[in-house]
């Protein structure tokens, strides 16, 4: 296993701001599923494992918000690619969240491509 490309981070970053702006054209045309009814996203709160389109249903009914921090770090093999981040999201009225950010990218059709994502709260660490 290998650092993850720069193109890998570069497009994990920018996937995660498109999700936040509510882009939804970008996020369809840089994730890939090969049957929409498998889990392509999940997120904190119940109901949030989501099949691409449903996620991109989901995008469609918040307002949009803004990464304001993100430094994606990872690892690929192959084909494949996984990338972890940490990202602060401004909530506008509610302040930043710290997040956690997971996504497994795949090489195919010639370019990378999100093929599962995990979003969810940050918390303290509790030890």
């Amino acid at each position: 296993m290998a650092p993850a490309p720069e193109e890998v981070l570069t497009l994990a970053k920018e996937w995660l701001a498109a999700g936040h702006r509510r882009d939804t054209e970008f996020i369809a045309a840089h994730s890939w599923t090969e049957d929409d009814n498998f889990v392509h996203t999940v997120a904190s709160g119940p109901d949030s494992a989501l099949s691409l389109g449903d996620f991109l249903q989901h995008l469609r009914e918040y307002d949009p918000r803004e990464v304001v921090l993100s430094n994606p770090r990872g690892f690929a093999y192959d084909d494949f690619a996984w990338v972890f981040d940490t990202p602060h999201i401004d909530l506008l009225d509610e302040g930043v969240l710290e997040a956690r950010f997971t996504a497994v990218l795949r090489h195919v059709e010639g370019e990378w491509k999100v093929v599962h994502a995990h979003l969810s709260e940050g918390v303290a660490h509790q030890a």
